[in-house]
């Protein structure tokens, strides 16, 4: 008895070892994330060609992208870090959505800009 159980252990051991590792891995080393949103005016109509800038905190690049006709911009794989992003649009006031963690997650953001000059202020939040 005392034989079987000395070698049953320690296999069983690296046996669960192995298996945690298996399942563990890539979810853990997943560090690319991405962010995407809907950009509309105050009406809730879908802008098309507005600019979405994005800039990675502690980096000189940025990268940038349009609406498309929904109002939709997409930035996928994109390195785990702090973005910023800034929409901008002529007629519009501008906006800047800070603090955007990514870490193997997507971000959705819904943005509505405002007429430049108005009293309300073009907003960016994130959506639920």
């Amino acid at each position: 008895m005392m034989g079987k159980s000395r070698f049953g252990v320690p296999l069983l051991l690296a046996m669960s070892v192995t298996v945690m590792a298996a399942f563990s891995g890539p979810a853990a080393a997943q560090t690319t994330g991405d962010i995407k949103g809907h950009v509309q005016d105050a009406q809730g109509q879908a802008l098309s060609g507005v600019k979405v800038k994005l800039l990675q905190a502690g980096k000189s690049e940025s990268r940038e992208a349009a609406t498309d006709a929904e109002g939709n911009f997409n930035f996928e794989g994109l390195d785990g870090g702090v973005y910023i992003a800034t929409i901008a649009m002529e007629g519009y006031g501008p906006v800047t959505c800070p603090g955007l963690r990514i870490v193997g997650v997507t971000r959705q953001l819904k943005i509505t800009l405002m007429p430049s000059g108005g009293e309300q202020a073009s907003s960016c939040r994130q959506a639920e």
